[in-house]
């Protein structure tokens, strides 16, 4: 059994665990790592994604805009971890990308419970049950 079929839901484990896991850019700190022209998975913070997993807010940096357009077009279900602390991150299970939205209206709201003017779309997800 590889280590990506062994993860469990609920199960702390550290940034370095993943980086090794799945490889890919996961070391430079993005939220869906990638390696060549796939997304990996999905690393975020309630602090910036109050409503995580099931909504990522997306900020308008082009390199942050690239990575959702580029799990928009990939589609399929991604391993999705968030960070509760420190080098601690709780995997939560496969996720579904349902949407991605520029539209201000699905997020807006959003945005503003989390605080955050540099959002200018969403990824929203759902659980595979996988």
């Amino acid at each position: 059994m590889s280590a990506i079929e062994s993860l469990q839901i609920g199960q702390i484990y550290t940034h370095d665990f993943i980086c090794k896991t799945f490889g890919g850019d996961a070391k430079s700190g993005t939220y869906l790592p990638q390696s060549q022209q796939t997304i990996l998975c999905g690393c975020f913070t309630t602090m910036m994604n109050p409503d995580a997993p099931e909504c990522v807010l997306v900020g308008n940096g082009p390199r942050i805009m690239a990575k959702a357009e580029k799990l928009a077009a990939q589609g399929g279900s991604i391993p999705v971890f968030l960070k509760l602390d420190t080098n601690q991150w709780e995997y939560k299970g496969r996720y579904e990308l349902m949407l991605f939205s520029k539209n201000l209206p699905d997020f807006e709201a959003k945005a503003i419970v989390a605080d955050r003017n540099d959002v200018a779309a969403a990824l929203f997800f759902r659980p595979t049950g996988a």
